[in-house]
């Protein structure tokens, strides 16, 4: 099963960037470019990486106005205009995806929320993948699934829900996060909901009632106090409850491939953080060794085995305890030859190895 990584990148740069800027600390390089919002985004970005080592990965976006805005024209209108130094960095944030080989992807008319429903929707189409999804937006916990899980990102640490955990800490299903939206509303949205029910309460109706449509199906069994306000606010909850929900089908035009985790440009990588002054990634950068491929023959029959020369040979075996432990076999190296020998092939014939002169580590293992 091929793990798809789906994170909300608007959600990381806004995290990072009021990290830092409630307490003042607006980065900056040398030149007065701002860097609060990219130092925290590639930090997250990099622990993502190491953590779930995915083959697959997408960073999605917000790309302006919604069909939302369309529908409701209040709807994000508390939120107070983006700050020019956050959005400055959103262009470089990009730069560094693809410097990583990380796919990164925005489109007119949806959130980055629809972008990553519709490929949360993919996963459980198709029998090889399954997805995971990275943010702090609780709207997101609506997609989890049998094939879909979610880190819901706080202060210091995450929260990492499947479809069972999620339901025993909550009491619903993940898709009633919706319904759950409907009646108590989001301000930092500015989807109205149902006004006077909160959380606690909107919780305790779904427990009993499963879905929106089914407290309005049952109002004369809710307490008088609550029914007033449901019904004198429906319209806003069953708008709220459109708002809220999720796009699956959004017209991406990229798939599974487009998204699979490119060989990072190393290069372009370390001129990017030289610019922006990030000299503690730099330093990691320097420090990583590159991969040595040696070609070996790997030995089937100990016929094939040519040596004239000294070698160096090491015994291979499973675990530290050279007494019990299995022998995996022999790595022969030298200058005319570089090849692994299984222990059953070299115990049939031995005699190549024993006119030549031989180095080893542990002699007394061997």
């Amino acid at each position: 099963m091929e793990k798809i990584v789906l994170v909300d990148g608007n959600n990381l740069l806004f995290r990072s960037y009021y990290a830092t800027a409630y307490n003042g600390n607006f980065m900056k390089n040398s030149k007065g470019f701002p860097t609060n919002a990219l130092f925290g985004f590639i930090n997250m970005i990099h622990k993502i990486v190491e953590e779930e080592k995915p083959k697959y990965m997408l960073v999605a976006f917000d790309k302006g106005k919604t069909f939302r805005h369309e529908e409701y024209k209040e709807y994000k209108g508390g939120r107070m205009e983006t700050p020019e130094e956050l959005k400055v960095q959103f262009p470089k944030a990009f730069e560094i995806l693809e410097a990583l080989g990380i796919k990164h992807y925005e489109m007119d008319g949806y959130e980055a929320d629809d972008i990553i429903g519709t490929f949360a929707s993919y996963c459980n189409q198709e029998n090889d993948y399954e997805g995971l999804i990275v943010s702090s937006d609780k709207d997101l916990l609506q997609l989890i699934d049998q094939k879909v899980e979610m880190k819901l990102l706080k202060q210091k640490d995450y929260i990492r829900y499947n479809e069972k955990s999620f339901e025993e800490e909550w009491g619903i299903v993940p898709i009633r996060v919706i319904d759950l939206k409907a009646l108590m509303g989001d301000s930092s949205d500015n989807i109205p909901g149902v006004k006077g029910i909160g959380e606690k309460t909107a919780l305790k109706l779904l427990k009993e009632y499963q879905t929106l449509d089914g407290i309005y199906k049952n109002l004369q069994q809710v307490s008088p106090s609550i029914r007033k306000k449901l019904e004198e606010n429906k319209e806003n909850a069953y708008l709220s409850y459109h708002l809220a929900t999720i796009v699956k089908n959004a017209p991406v035009e990229i798939d599974f491939e487009d998204i699979k985790c490119q060989e990072k440009n190393v290069e372009k990588i370390k001129s990017i953080y030289e610019e922006l002054e990030f000299y503690s990634f730099l330093k990691k950068e320097q420090e990583l060794k590159k991969e040595i491929k040696i070609d070996y023959t790997y030995i089937t029959d100990m016929k094939d085995l040519k040596v004239e020369e000294p070698v160096a040979v090491y015994l291979e075996i499973l675990g530290n305890n050279y007494h019990k432990a299995k022998i995996l076999g022999l790595s022969v190296y030298g200058n005319q030859v570089q090849a692994f020998i299984p222990f059953e092939v070299f115990k049939k014939d031995p005699t190549p190895l024993l006119h030549v002169q031989k180095w080893t580590y542990d002699q007394k293992k061997l």
